[in-house]
């Protein structure tokens, strides 16, 4: 059996693409397989946007000039697209108090219009000679000796195609990790059921900002978090993408929560005159990152390997370096240690506790409302340094709420002793499937 191509990319997603364009560019003989049929379009629920906090998976990342620069890395990717700077971070109790982190003007993230990525990446991947496969199922990859062979399905038929090596970048779902047998490694917490409008006409009050709702109050069930942002369209309009994410439970009512919130809830005076025009989901398998992203001659990258996700500039890093070291390694035999290593040393959750921190930013709403609405009715008119990423987002809450500490030892005793050992909660219970 000969290789067909040197690197067969699965997943045409920011990471897939990213790692077809990288490997291109080095010169190798490159197949892009991707499940819908038409990669551009956006299906799945995503924040979509960049985040700019310095130091974020070990990278500095700026927009500029048409292009997405990664400075530390070295690289850089298309996008002419529309952008929308978000210069605030606010946080709702269900009371309506707030949380405000801003950085003093600057951006804290950059919303960007997915497709408006997708196809600059697929038009410079296309130009460079990639072989682009759409509707085509990649089921499932296995070593053999010096090759890979990659089963395939295109409507009805099924096929091989051999090659090289293969980067593995089909999300956070990923078929071929888990036909792989990586996921029997990692510890899995949970399932997640994410629903997305895309709504214009919407009368927020504010300043672009990336907001989050918290507390129970919010939606019926109690369950999940809300968050929403505006949203450029490829035509220049803006619209406010309101995603809800919520466990998989007997309790969870996905859109029955979202609509409530939207027609009935404490804002919904800033939708009486919205519509919406898109809705997007996803269900994602909340596991702990994999140790080792390498299986042989497959690499995985980007959601693929990741808790949750790796955000879009995650994606196309890791990405962009699992083909600089499949090329390293077809030329020399040496790349793969290296990305393990740039794997473990730079993704966020591949960090001791990060993932408990994430979680229990995420999980104020285990506290009462009351107590959120007093927390929040303390820090509301207040503005605190902050950023948008969950990486960070637990240490810039605490140390807001901290600083009314003694007010809140002195009239909420209870509540300060609920802060202060707030570290003690399971990452079960924090996303409430404990």
């Amino acid at each position: 059996m000969e290789a067909e191509f040197d690197v067969t990319v699965i997943g045409a997603g920011p990471a897939g693409l990213g790692a077809a364009i990288t490997a291109a560019r080095e010169g190798l003989r490159v197949a892009l397989i991707e499940r819908k049929s038409r990669i551009t379009a956006v299906k799945r629920s995503c924040c979509s946007s960049l985040i700019v906090e310095p130091g974020t998976h070990g990278e500095d990342i700026a927009l500029k000039d048409g292009q997405i620069l990664f400075k530390n890395t070295g690289f850089s990717v298309p996008y002419n697209g529309p952008f929308i700077p978000l210069t605030r971070a606010i946080r709702f109790s269900p009371g309506g108090n707030k949380l405000v982190f801003t950085q003093g003007g600057a951006p804290l993230a950059v919303s960007i219009n997915k497709e408006c990525l997708l196809e600059g990446l697929l038009r410079e991947a296309q130009q460079r000679g990639v072989t682009v496969l759409e509707n085509t199922l990649a089921e499932k990859a296995h070593n053999t000796g010096t090759l890979v062979s990659v089963t395939v399905r295109h409507i009805s038929r099924s096929y091989e195609i051999c090659s090289k090596t293969v980067i593995a970048a089909d999300g956070v779902n990923s078929r071929i990790v888990d036909h792989l047998g990586l996921n029997k490694e990692r510890k899995y917490f949970a399932q997640f059921h994410v629903v997305t409008y895309y709504m214009e006409g919407v009368s927020c009050p504010y300043p672009p900002a990336w907001m989050v709702f918290v507390g129970r109050g919010h939606t019926p069930s109690g369950m999940g978090q809300l968050y929403m942002l505006p949203k450029p369209l490829k035509n220049g309009a803006t619209v406010y993408e309101v995603t809800y994410g919520c466990p998989i439970t007997e309790k969870s009512a996905i859109k029955t929560d979202l609509d409530w919130f939207i027609c009935q809830g404490r804002f919904s005076r800033w939708f009486r005159q919205a519509r919406c025009i898109k809705t997007l989901s996803a269900v994602l398998q909340f596991h702990t990152p994999l140790a080792e992203p390498v299986a042989g001659r497959i690499v995985v990258a980007g959601d693929a390997a990741s808790f949750i996700e790796v955000y879009m500039q995650g994606a196309l890093m890791y990405g962009y370096k699992a083909a600089k070291a499949l090329a390293s390694f077809l030329r020399n035999g040496t790349g793969l240690e290296e990305y393990i290593s740039f794997w473990r040393k730079t993704y966020g959750y591949n960090q001791p506790g990060s993932i408990e921190a994430a979680t229990q930013a995420f999980g104020l709403h285990v506290l009462d409302d009351t107590e959120i609405d007093y927390l929040f009715s303390l820090t509301d008119g207040e503005e605190h340094p902050g950023f948008v990423n969950e990486f960070s987002d637990r240490e810039n809450i605490m140390n807001a709420l901290l600083l009314h500490i003694n007010e809140i030892k002195r009239e909420q005793p209870a509540l300060a002793a609920k802060l202060e050992n707030f570290g003690t909660l399971s990452v079960q219970e924090l996303l409430q499937v404990d």
